[in-house]
């Protein structure tokens, strides 16, 4: 088996939030951690406490989550923010994900997902200030600049390609279209991540 490197799954997985029967239907997500490995087979621990068998598919890829620290991310540094949005109407950074060199997402500013409290935010960082208690990071797009505040606990992580070695009891996995046959579950691609939280939905 050979594992085709590459960053299919950069911005894979949420938390799992239904009981096991509904990963099942197409495009499934899981998120959490590998208890055994069996050959292309993960026996993975969902956070709801949840197990399942994932079977990763011929060619599958491997991404690297590498929790980093804010003072690591340079003016000019293309960046993806997940943030709440306070009554005070300042941005929050639940999670700050740098893109791999040369991976350049649409630049875009609106709703994370569902939830009308939370933005999500894709563009080159134009300022970046580390704190020793919190930080700020200024991102600009459209012509707009988007001032966001950057908590100690906010999770900080850069994408990197990852190999089959990562793959091991106790790493954090997630996974996102997790597609079901015959009651049995793959996935082409998985990224593991340093901080256990990541990602955050």
């Amino acid at each position: 088996m050979i594992i085709a490197r590459g960053f299919a799954a950069l911005f894979a997985a949420a938390v799992i939030a239904a009981a096991m029967p509904a990963l099942a239907q197409e495009g499934g997500r899981l998120r959490g951690e590998v208890t055994k490995v069996s050959g292309d087979t993960l026996t993975v621990k969902a956070d709801d406490g949840k197990t399942a068998d994932v079977t990763l598919e011929s060619g599958y890829t491997v991404s690297h989550a590498v929790a980093i620290k804010l003072a690591d991310i340079k003016p000019g540094t293309f960046v993806g923010v997940g943030a709440s949005l306070p009554e005070n109407g300042v941005m929050k950074a639940i999670q700050v994900v740098v893109f791999p060199p040369n991976t350049r997402a649409s630049e875009r500013h609106g709703a994370w997902g569902a939830d009308s409290n939370a933005t999500m935010t894709n563009a080159p960082a134009t300022l970046v200030v580390a704190g020793q208690s919190a930080g700020k990071l200024t991102l600009t797009t459209g012509g707009q600049n988007y001032d966001i505040a950057v908590p100690p606990d906010a999770v900080v992580v850069r994408i990197e390609e990852g190999g089959k070695d990562l793959l091991k009891p106790g790493a954090a996995v997630s996974m996102s279209n997790v597609a079901s046959k015959d009651g049995k579950l793959s996935a082409r691609a998985v990224t593991v991540s340093d901080d256990k939280r990541y990602p955050t939905r």
